[in-house]
């Protein structure tokens, strides 16, 4: 394996662009060193973005946080946005969320990524870049598979960019809080006009948005009656598998109460009380 450790992101993006899939960029590594070890990833040259200036930073301009990719776990979690934050602190032990990358978790494109479903649910917008410039779009549009993206070949994850002003709120059932994959995931926001966004995961290949819910939510209010049935549409959108932590029944049962939860949660709760919200895991 040959080893590079870029000076600024333009030397990262050469780099890449060279080297093409032959190379892959590492931050904090937590996934791709698993992988590689367990045999699944095959690397031939790494890109080293630990020490690139630029990629760490957060910006706040106006109801906007722009979020660096080699932004740590750590980090987020103190933010003060509700559903990233307790997302985040559901990833892996303290070793894992002072190393574990934003860039990481949206690059592996898990469907059982709990950082990804809070940012989903958050209607985030992730931005890519590459030798021939940058392009955005909104993250739930940026995962087309399991462990796929719409990274082209050359490019990297450069930031992801979420609101500030969304009363939010984030679930998840697993065996432990943290340090074990959720069997389901789930996050909810509401922003300021009334807009519901909705993340799901471990319940499709790829962290989901119930678009059809969500519209059945949208310019109404969040009553019980509404609430009810958009959780029901929730999981009837879900495609599900069994596997050894739980069973497609099971899953799907779960997305309906796990929605209508989360949505009772920000009907229920003035903006002021999300800021500090910590919901239970039992």
């Amino acid at each position: 394996m040959i080893y590079h450790r870029p000076q600024s992101i333009d030397e990262a993006l050469a780099l890449k662009s060279s080297l093409g899939q032959r190379a892959r960029f590492i931050a904090g590594g937590t996934d791709l060193v698993v992988g590689i070890r367990k045999g699944r990833t095959t690397v031939d040259s790494f890109v080293d973005l630990s020490r690139v200036p630029g990629l760490a930073g957060l910006t706040r301009a106006g109801d906007t946080l722009r979020i660096g990719a080699a932004c740590t776990h750590a980090q987020l979690e103190r933010e003060g946005i509700t559903a990233l934050a307790q997302a985040c602190e559901t990833v892996g032990g303290p070793q894992i969320r002072n190393m574990g990358t934003l860039g990481g978790q949206v690059g592996t494109a898990s469907p059982a990524g709990d950082v990804s479903v809070a940012l989903i649910a958050l209607d985030a917008v992730v931005e890519l870049a590459s030798v021939r410039g940058t392009r955005s779009m909104p993250l739930a549009d940026f995962f087309v598979g399991p462990g796929r993206t719409s990274l082209e070949p050359d490019e990297m994850v450069l930031s992801v960019t979420v609101p500030t002003n969304r009363k939010s709120v984030f679930y998840k059932i697993g065996k432990r809080d943290a340090v074990a994959i959720s069997v389901v995931v789930a996050a909810a926001s509401v922003s300021p006009s009334g807009d519901v966004a909705v993340g799901l995961g471990c319940v499709a290949p790829v962290p989901f948005r119930p678009r059809k819910s969500e519209q059945m939510l949208r310019g109404h209010p969040l009553t019980s009656e509404r609430i009810d049935a958009a959780a029901a549409m929730a999981a009837s959108e879900v495609s599900p598998i069994s596997d050894h932590r739980g069973g497609a029944t099971y899953r799907r049962a779960m997305v309906e109460t796990l929605t209508r939860r989360l949505l009772r949660t920000l009907a229920d709760t003035p903006y002021e009380g999300l800021l500090s919200v910590a919901m239970s895991h039992s």
